[in-house]
């Protein structure tokens, strides 16, 4: 701002009383001054945003900025239950992974770790795109075929990580997992639930999520819901479309949360597994919204995986639900 800009704007404000024995002139030059410092602080935090992740000095000065988020996998005794939690960027490592996923969830959610009691991890690596675990103790007699998905899931979402390699006491672990869950919203205990599937291709993958879970206490589309379109663009989005029918409608308008929750689950399923995926866009026949506003951020944009599934600090709320 040049001199005559900073006396222009000056001159636009109201004169405040000469209570001190200065001018109003020089009143109004403070104000400027003020409202030039608060544009650059704007600037600062807007610029330290954009490059949220990086060691700025802006994310340095303020604490929350610097935090990461993780996704542990659990058990409620029949599902996986991924929980979210963020921790500071400095301890935000694999190992610190792999030992909070050992140490279990916290008290009073109602959920259990499915790795065995006495399991050590004796090496945790990271090599380019692919992470590595070597497990020992209790594990190597004692885990089930959920206990490596638990294992395999949780590690295979730390950022970046395409592959994930398990040993036991040094002999790589042959799983049938192939990184695709089914995700799904469980309204009574507010959180979502993933079953395990062997689809491994998308189309099937979206056929199976259609055709809705087994289990009637979770919820997932309307079954009418069908699929339009599937398109995996050059820029990595895949764009799924579907048809708009009127009970879609209706659950938006008579369950808004439920419904957002029911979209967060369709994302997650199709935004983890799944290497040339880096997004996912919702189109409902052109809609913007799926009844009397809701949902609108969630359709026809590209959606990363939700950074938070399920909160496990809130999840104690309803677990004897």
């Amino acid at each position: 701002m040049t001199s005559t800009d900073s006396e222009t704007l000056a001159d636009d404000l109201p004169e405040m009383p000469d209570v001190t024995g200065s001018r109003p002139r020089r009143v109004g030059r403070t104000w400027s001054m003020i409202l030039v410092i608060a544009a650059l602080l704007a600037g600062l935090l807007g610029r330290s945003l954009i490059t949220e992740g990086s060691d700025s000095a802006l994310v340095s000065w303020l604490p929350w900025m610097g935090r990461t988020s993780v996704t542990l996998f659990f058990s409620d005794g029949e599902y996986l239950v991924p929980v979210s939690r963020t921790v500071p960027r400095d301890e935000a490592t694999p190992q610190a992974l792999v030992d909070a996923l050992l140490a279990g969830p916290i008290d009073g959610t109602g959920l259990i770790n499915l790795v065995p009691e006495g399991t050590v991890a004796q090496s945790v690596s990271i090599d380019g795109f692919s992470l590595s675990v070597d497990l020992s103790g209790t594990y190597a007699y004692e885990a089930s075929s959920l206990s490596h998905e638990a294992v395999y899931q949780s590690m295979r979402s730390w950022p970046g990580i395409d592959e994930v390699s398990v040993a036991v006491d040094g002999v790589p672990l042959e799983t049938n997992t192939s990184g695709h869950l089914l995700y799904f919203y469980d309204e009574a205990h507010d959180m979502l639930v993933a079953q395990t599937t062997n689809r491994i291709r998308v189309g099937d993958l979206l056929a199976v999520y259609l055709e809705g879970p087994d289990d009637p206490r979770l919820t997932g589309l309307p079954a009418d819901i069908e699929s339009l379109s599937i398109d995996l663009g050059s820029n990595d989005l895949l764009t799924l479309g579907f048809t708009f029918r009127e009970s879609l409608r209706s659950f938006a308008i008579d369950q808004p949360e439920s419904v957002r929750r029911v979209l967060e689950s369709l994302i997650a399923t199709f935004s983890t597994g799944f290497p040339d995926v880096d997004g996912v866009l919702l189109d409902f026949e052109g809609h913007n919204t799926l009844g009397l506003g809701q949902c609108a951020n969630l359709l026809n944009t590209a959606q990363l995986m939700p950074e938070v599934l399920n909160d496990e600090r809130l999840l104690s709320r309803h677990a004897e639900t």
